[in-house]
């Protein structure tokens, strides 16, 4: 006799399907969605490559209209229409520069100015302030001239070559108003700083140029000045 089959038991569990089989059958139930997705990315990463690209495709043009700028008015247009940007800062700088040199010390004194709040280099803010100082100094503003170099030769945070030149110019200025006095005094603080700057050859030179203090003073025993 031939035995029957054995019914299936309903409980069982199914025999799981293969990992193809399951892939395939969740791309059927999902795969709009996944298209969606996917295009999602795509779209974000052609985004996303389109903004840098044009990011510096911008910064390349400007970059370039910094380039093209060759005389004092072109450099100060820059500015204004780039403010914030680092170039805007370097513009006035050279826009100063040109003034000094033109010996325009007022003008010279507002671009170093007006260049600072767009400078992020420390030597070029440091430049920009001596510049400034200095500019002062030389159109009448011999207070605010004096207070700024002060102000950098006390900072310990500048470069000693600043400082140095600081303190150079700060003689220079002290000479020129008749006060000579401290000139010893800076050229100690220049020789404590750095020896080797060209500024301390140039304020020995300077100190060396001024009348001896103990003969004019007529103190016992210094030598007497010739006639």
């Amino acid at each position: 006799m031939t035995t029957p089959a054995a019914p299936s038991d309903p409980n069982s569990p199914e025999i799981p399907s293969s990992f193809e089989d399951q892939v395939k059958q969740i791309w059927e139930r999902n795969g709009g969605f996944i298209y969606l997705l996917l295009g999602i990315i795509a779209l974000g990463a052609i985004g996303k490559g389109g903004y840098e690209y044009f990011t510096v495709q911008k910064e390349l043009r400007v970059e370039q209209d910094y380039a093209a700028c060759t005389a004092a008015d072109m450099l100060k247009a820059f500015a204004d229409s780039h403010r914030g940007h680092p170039l805007a800062g370097l513009a006035e700088l050279r826009a100063a520069d040109m003034a000094y040199g033109a010996g325009n010390y007022g003008e010279a004194a507002t671009e170093y100015g007006q260049a600072l709040p767009d400078l992020t280099v420390a030597p070029l803010i440091a430049r920009a302030k001596l510049g400034m100082a200095v500019s002062q100094a030389q159109s009448g503003k011999v207070s605010d001239g004096e207070a700024g170099l002060r102000q950098i030769l006390g900072d310990e945070s500048q470069l000693k070559p600043v400082r140095c030149e600081a303190a150079y110019q700060l003689a220079v200025l002290e000479v020129s108003q008749g006060r000579p006095g401290e000139v010893r005094a800076l050229s100690d603080r220049v020789m404590q700083l750095d020896p080797s700057s060209p500024f301390s050859e140039r304020i020995i030179s300077l100190r060396s140029s001024l009348p001896d203090p103990t003969v004019s003073l007529g103190i016992p025993g210094a030598p007497a000045a010739a006639h």
